[in-house]
C-alpha cells in the first residue's frame, strides 16, 4: 500500500509504515536544499523514541559536500563516506528513491544510480521515516510492492470517516472475477465491505460478512471491469456509508453494516494485477501548503477532492505569503449554486476584476476532480480532469507565490507540487522491469508539438547509443503512435496500427505502461491503447528516457 504525505511536512517529521518494509519497497522523497542551510538527514527507524535502532542514516553536508551513512543500534557503526557526485548543492531540489532489497539499501538520486548500503539492521523491523531539519520537503511516499495478489494492507487507526483508498490496476485477461475486502480481523472473518467486479457476469456484488453473508447489493447500471482494461477505484467513507467511484465517474455507495472504525485490514485477490493501492486522509480545513523557496516556471500544482454532497462552493489560493491575510495571486473558485467558474486576485487587500467561465463538467455532477495548475512565467493554465479549462494572467510575481490554500465545501484529500524534468530526461529504474511491473508518466504536449518519445532502454545514454526495447514515438503530423525497438544500432520494423490518436497538444495526458509476460500494454488515459510483444529481452530494461516536444512530470515506478 502506498501512503503519501502531500500535506505540509514540518521536520522532524515521522510518517509510520504499517507492517514494516518488504523486498521492492520504495521510498520516495521529494524536496529543496534550502539556501543557508548546511545537512539534513533521512532516517529509517524502528521508532520515535531517540536512541531507538536506525537500520539507516542518510546524512547529506553541504558543508563538507559529503553524505553519511550510517546505522544506530547503542552506538553509531563505521561511517560510510563514498560518493560518485554530490547532488545536494545550495537551492538544488532532490528526488531520492530508497529501494529495499533482499541484502541492501539501493539509493537513487535524480535518477541517477547513487549509493548501495548494505544491511546492517533488519529492514523488516522498520516502523518509521523520519525527515530531518535542514531541508524543505514537498512529498515523502511509502510504497510497498502490491501488484501481486493476494494483497494484504492495514488501516492504521481504522478506517475513518472522510478517509479514502484508492485501488489502480487492470483486469487480467482471462478473468472471472476478482474482490476488494475491507475487514474487521486479519483472518477475514468479519467483512465490513465485499466489493466482488465478476467480468464472467459483468455485474459487481457488494455484501458484508458478520457471522455469515448478508444480502448482496448488485445492478449499478454500467461494468466498468471488463477483461484487459485499466480501472482506477476510489472508496470514500462519508455519511455513513462507501462513496464508490470508478474511472473519474460515480459508481454507487454503500451503507456501513460494520462500523468503518471497526475495519483494519484490507484484502485484495482474484483475477486482477494491481498497479498501486493508495490510503489517503482528508487535509484540514483551511489547508495552506507552504512552499518557503516559491514557485517556478512549469510547476504543476494538483489538487484532488470531491464535493460534499450538499456543496455548492470550495477555492484554490495560490498566496503572496502563508497568512489567511495575504494577497491572493490566483482565485479559483468553482461555484455550482452559480453554474461558474470564478477566477480572480487579490492585491494590496482588495479583490481585483472577476473573470468567470462556464462550470466544468466534473463540477456539474459533483465527480472526484483533478484541478491542475501549470505555472509559466506570466500566466496560469488550468486544466480540469485533464482538460483545459483556461489560461488566467498572473498579476503578479509568480515566484513570490509562497503558499496554497484550498477551503470551502469539499473534500481535499491531495494538494501537491510536480516539478518539470528536463529533456532529455533519462531516469534510472528502482529494480527490476518484472512481470507486473508498471511505469507511470503524466506529459502536456506543446503547442506547436511534431512528436515525442517515450523510451525504455539497456543503458543511459540520451543520444539513442543504448539498445531500446521499446520507442514509443507519438507523431503529431500524421496523427501516429509509432512502436518500434533499437538493438544495436538498428532500427526495426514499425508498427503503427491503433486504436486512435489520444493526444492533443497543450491537453495533459496520462500514460501508464504495464510489463506482461509476453508483452508491453499501454494504457493512454485509463483507456487500452496498444500492445507491444518484445522484442529484447525486458530483464535488460534498466533506464527510462522521454525526450521530444512534451513537457513531463517525473514518472513513478510501480
Amino acid at each position: 500500500m502506498a501512503y503519501r504525505r502531500t500535506n505540509q511536512i514540518n521536520p522532524p517529521d515521522y510518517t509510520y509504515i504499517p507492517g514494516g518494509l518488504n523486498v521492492g519497497c520504495q521510498i520516495i522523497i521529494r524536496g529543496r536544499v534550502p539556501y543557508g542551510e548546511e545537512r539534513f538527514s533521512i532516517n529509517l527507524q524502528n521508532d520515535q523514541e531517540d536512541g531507538c535502532d536506525v537500520p539507516l542514516h542518510f546524512n547529506p553536508r553541504v558543508d563538507s559536500g559529503t553524505v553519511v551513512r550510517n546505522s544506530y543500534q547503542g552506538d553509531w557503526g563505521d561511517e560510510e563516506l563514498d560518493i560518485p557526485f554530490f547532488p545536494f548543492s545550495s537551492g538544488s531540489k532532490f528526488t531520492i528513491r530508497i529501494w529495499v532489497g533482499p541484502d541492501f539499501y539501493f539509493i537513487i538520486v535524480n535518477g541517477k544510480d547513487f549509493i548501495r548500503y548494505n544491511h546492517r539492521l533488519s529492514f523488516e523491523d522498520v516502523r518509521y521515516l523520519r525527515l530531518g531539519e535542514g531541508a524543505e520537503y514537498y512529498e515523502s511516499t511509502i510504497q510497498n510492492q502490491c501488484n501481486r495478489v493476494p494483497y494484504r494492507g492495514e488501516f492504521p487507526g481504522g478506517l475513518k470517516m472522510g478517509k479514502a483508498l484508492r485501488v489502480r490496476g487492470y483486469v487480467n485477461d482471462d478473468a472471472e472475477r476478482f474482490a476488494i475486502n475491507f475487514n474487521a480481523d486479519p483472518d477475514g472473518e468479519t467483512v465490513g465491505v465485499h466489493f466482488n467486479p465478476r467480468p464472467d457476469q459483468e455485474d459487481v456484488v457488494l455484501n458484508s460478512r458478520v457471522g455469515d453473508w448478508q444480502e448482496e447489493e448488485r445492478g449499478q447500471g454500467w461494468f466498468p471491469f471488463h477483461r484487459g482494461q485499466f480501472f482506477d477505484v476510489l472508496f470514500i467513507a462519508w455519511d455513513g456509508r462507501f462513496m464508490i467511484y470508478v474511472n473519474e465517474k460515480y459508481f454507487t455507495s454503500y451503507d456501513f453494516r460494520v462500523q468503518p472504525e471497526d475495519i483494519y485490514f484490507l484484502d485484495i485477490e482474484g483475477d486482477v494485477t494491481l498497479m498501486d493501492v493508495e490510503f489517503t486522509d482528508p487535509l484540514p480545513g483551511d489547508y495552506i501548503k507552504e512552499i518557503p523557496s516559491g514557485l517556478e516556471k512549469s510547476d504543476l500544482i494538483v489538487t484532488k477532492g470531491f464535493f460534499y454532497p450538499e456543496g455548492n462552493r470550495f477555492a484554490i489560493n495560490l498566496m503572496y505569503g502563508t497568512s489567511m491575510d495575504d494577497d491572493v495571486g490566483l482565485h479559483f473558485n468553482p461555484r455550482r449554486d452559480q453554474g461558474e467558474v470564478i477566477l480572480n486576485s487579490k492585491d494590496d487587500g482588495d479583490w481585483q476584476e472577476e473573470e468567470r467561465h462556464d462550470l466544468p463538467h466534473p463540477f456539474v455532477e459533483m465527480l472526484p476532480f483533478q484541478v491542475e495548475i501549470v505555472v509559466k512565467k506570466n500566466k496560469f493554465k488550468i486544466y480540469v480532469n485533464g482538460r483545459k479549462l483556461t489560461s488566467f494572467r498572473a498579476r503578479g510575481n509568480v515566484e513570490d507565490i509562497k503558499g496554497i490554500n484550498v477551503q470551502g465545501e469539499a473534500y481535499i484529500y491531495e494538494v501537491k507540487i510536480l516539478r518539470r524534468v528536463e529533456r532529455p530526461f533519462v531516469d534510472k529504474l528502482p529494480g527490476n522491469l518484472d512481470p507486473g511491473s508498471w511505469i507511470s508518466l503524466i506529459g502536456t504536449p506543446k503547442k506547436e508539438a511534431d512528436s515525442f518519445a517515450i523510451n525504455l532502454q539497456c543503458g543511459d545514454d540520451p543520444e539513442y547509443g543504448s539498445d531500446v526495447a521499446f520507442h514509443f514515438n507519438p507523431r503529431f503530423s500524421g496523427e501516429d503512435s509509432i512502436r518500434n525497438t533499437l538493438e544495436c544500432g538498428d532500427w526495426g520494423e514499425e508498427e503503427r496500427e491503433q486504436p486512435n490518436f489520444p493526444f492533443e497538444p497543450e491537453d495533459r495526458f496520462e500514460i501508464n505502461i504495464l510489463r506482461l509476460p509476453d508483452a508491453y500494454r499501454v494504457f493512454v488515459n485509463q483507456q487500452l491503447y496498444v500492445d507491444y510483444a518484445h522484442r529484447i529481452n525486458p530483464d535488460r530494461v534498466c533506464h527510462l528516457m522521454l525526450t521530444g516536444d512534451c513537457n513531463f512530470f517525473e514518472p513513478e515506478f510501480y
